[in-house]
């Protein structure tokens, strides 16, 4: 089975509030169970809506470094680290990544995965002389031996820009706008289906809803929402469900309460349509649980280890005490 894992930072289930709900406001289909709605019924037939714990057991508001490390790894970064960890992963987080990358368990049983997400020369030089600012879903990536895609691989077909559409590529990078003309999401959605049949497993991360939350940006927020919308229904209408499925998920709670510039304890969404997507309710409760979860739907064989052979050393004092 292939599968199209996308990964959008900082989205939670929120009230139907459009005061403080942007996705009360604006979102229209498969976001709109965000806005405190019931998912519309007109979406396609099998598409599952899923509320999962981003609170991986631990109090406190929920992180990007330890829910990153969880979605990516099957291994509850929370518990490891003895709470929430904000920002990149540290040592003992980048320890459990390069163990067990979700990229490098596919290519140690060869099947090919790849985040697919084309990083600008900026990126990849700052990340060079500070490799402290690489993300979890960067980490992934390397730790199975694997470069990083370039604009390069963007122009090639074999990749897609952070924000999808290349309107923010512009505003950063306006040398690119010649080479990166705009693109529809819906487009982008359906080329990222033809991408992923060159591989088992493929990932995109998208981030701009986490900024947006964070700068409490109704602008932005609606931007994000509609993109993202028109960028799951290309995917959702191009891929063979038969054969193929697509999982949408997030590390935390965030866009979903433009009142606050923090994170939130919310429940944050799990969605998937296609090959057993009815499987995932029973399947996944938070979001350490979904690697496995992908390994069971792709008839991968691994056995995850417990968290206890990663502890760091306030986690342990913390377990024991």
């Amino acid at each position: 089975m292939r599968i199209i894992y996308l990964f959008i930072d900082g989205i939670g289930f929120g009230k139907d509030d459009p005061d403080t709900n942007p996705f009360s406001r604006y979102a229209t289909s498969y976001l709109s169970a965000l806005g405190g709605r019931a998912p519309e019924e007109s979406l396609v037939p099998g598409f599952v809506t899923h509320e999962t714990d981003a609170s991986l057991g631990l109090p406190g508001l929920p992180q990007s470094a330890t829910g990153q490390t969880s979605l990516w790894t099957g291994l509850n970064g929370a518990r490891v680290m003895g709470r929430h960890m904000t920002g990149f992963p540290g040592p003992t987080l980048r320890r459990v990544i390069y163990d067990w990358s979700i990229v490098l368990q596919y290519a140690r049983r060869g099947r090919r995965a790849s985040l697919l997400n084309a990083y600008s020369e900026a990126y990849i030089q700052r990340i060079s002389h500070r490799p402290r600012l690489m993300s979890a879903s960067t980490h992934i990536q390397v730790a199975a031996g694997q470069a990083l895609k370039r604009l390069e691989d963007l122009e090639a077909g074999d990749a897609v820009y952070m924000d999808i559409t290349h309107e923010i590529m512009h505003r950063l990078f306006p040398h690119l706008r010649a080479r990166f003309p705009i693109r529809s999401p819906r487009e982008v959605g359906a080329d990222l289906v033809r991408i992923a049949k060159r591989y088992d497993l493929v990932l995109h991360e998208f981030f701009i809803t986490d900024k947006a939350g964070h700068d409490m940006s109704w602008e932005t927020a609606e931007w994000a929402i509609r993109t993202l919308e028109a960028f799951i229904d290309g995917i959702v209408a191009t891929m063979d469900p038969e054969n193929e499925l697509l999982l949408v998920t997030s590390d935390h709670g965030n866009l979903e309460d433009l009142s606050r510039k923090t994170h939130t304890e919310n429940r944050v969404p799990t969605l998937a349509f296609g090959a057993g997507a009815d499987q995932l309710p029973a399947s996944v409760q938070n979001l350490a649980d979904i690697p496995a979860f992908i390994y069971k739907m792709a008839d991968l064989p691994v056995a995850l280890p417990d968290e206890a052979d990663y502890l760091s050393e306030e986690a342990r004092s913390s377990e024991s005490g």
